[in-house]
């Protein structure tokens, strides 16, 4: 895939809101499952991110490694991204 940098940054944006989603219904999610099912529901989680991550994140990044974000880069894009479906 030849991706433009917006195409890379809107694919960039897409992959960290996916994955705050996902981080955002598990905490949910934990607090209404047994304890002794937490650590079966983080791991299933953490293995979406992972394929989300791998298929959004790290391939804008492979194109435009300039796009990298800081980790407070990385909340603000989560919150913009929040909003604007919120909105």
């Amino acid at each position: 895939m030849n991706l433009t940098p917006n195409a890379a940054e809107a694919l960039l944006d897409g992959g960290i809101d996916a994955t705050a989603a996902l981080d955002s219904s598990l905490q949910r999610m934990l607090q209404h499952l047994p304890d002794e099912d937490h650590a079966a529901a983080k791991e299933a989680i953490g293995l979406a991110m992972a394929g989300v991550l791998q298929a959004t994140v790290d391939v804008a990044l492979r194109a435009y490694p300039a796009l990298q974000p800081d980790r407070e880069a990385w909340l603000r894009i989560a919150r913009e991204c929040a909003g604007r479906r919120a909105g």
